[in-house]
């Protein structure tokens, strides 16, 4: 698959049939190019995109594929308001909206309700381009199993000080069966 059929698959914003596969696929084919490469590569896709779609699912790429910095969280998404929120602790999860468990990008949130326009794009590229670190390492992502799911469960504990509501476990699993 060539690159931009590989981002193109990935830069969905359909949230609540969110593909934990795409994004890996996404940034294990950008890793190797190194930071400047990997950005100039979406840069070119979003040139050669349909313009009529957004490609919000590019704003989760970019999440995985950059190392957490020193502040210990990316900068916020600012796409709306979200179910869940985002945790009053950044650093409880550094990747939100995804939590990352067992190298496997989960989504935290089925979507967005927005009152405005959308942050573009085109913010996180430059933030990345000046300040980020591109991950030593593709993505391995372990066998979905129950494991996987109690350690999202745990991660959304710790920053929440509440377990996921049964909705928010299933709409989890939903993900963990669409990568089977």
């Amino acid at each position: 698959m060539d690159m931009h059929a590989i981002l193109d698959r990935a830069s969905s914003s359909e949230f609540e049939s969110y593909l934990p596969g795409a994004v890996i696929d996404a940034v294990n084919a950008l890793q190797p190019l190194g930071k400047d490469r990997a950005l100039d590569a979406i840069e070119a896709y979003l040139a050669r995109a349909d313009q009529e779609s957004d490609r919000h699912g590019l704003f989760l790429v970019m999440r995985v594929l950059f190392a957490v910095p020193q502040a210990g969280h990316h900068p916020p998404l600012r796409l709306g308001g979200s179910v869940p929120p985002p945790p009053a602790d950044p650093t409880s999860l550094p990747l939100f909206p995804i939590a990352l468990i067992g190298d496997i990008p989960l989504m935290l949130v089925s979507g967005y309700v927005l009152g405005g326009e959308p942050e573009p794009l085109a913010a996180h590229l430059e933030h990345f381009r000046k300040e980020g670190a591109i991950r030593t390492q593709p993505l391995r992502p372990v066998q979905p199993s129950r494991d996987v799911l109690v350690g999202y469960e745990q991660a959304y504990q710790k920053a929440y000080g509440a377990p996921p509501s049964a909705r928010e476990v299933a709409f989890i699993q939903g993900q963990l069966d669409r990568m089977r």
